[in-house]
């Protein structure tokens, strides 16, 4: 059996673990995510582009 020193230090951890995921969460719904959308969206046209080139299409 568990002792109750232990069972706190891992209810505490798990609450640790649990309030940074909540931030992390928080931090990445703030971002920015139409611009990484958009930057995404450019490279794929890029890529698209490149690809076309190399084979021996016109663009």
């Amino acid at each position: 059996m568990v002792e109750a020193n232990e069972q706190r230090w891992i209810q505490r951890r798990i609450n640790t673990l649990l309030r940074d995921r909540d931030a992390i969460r928080r931090m990445l719904e703030q971002a920015d995510y139409s611009k990484i959308n958009r930057d995404v969206g450019r490279q794929t046209v890029s890529l698209e582009k490149v690809e076309a080139l190399l084979a021996g299409e016109e663009i």
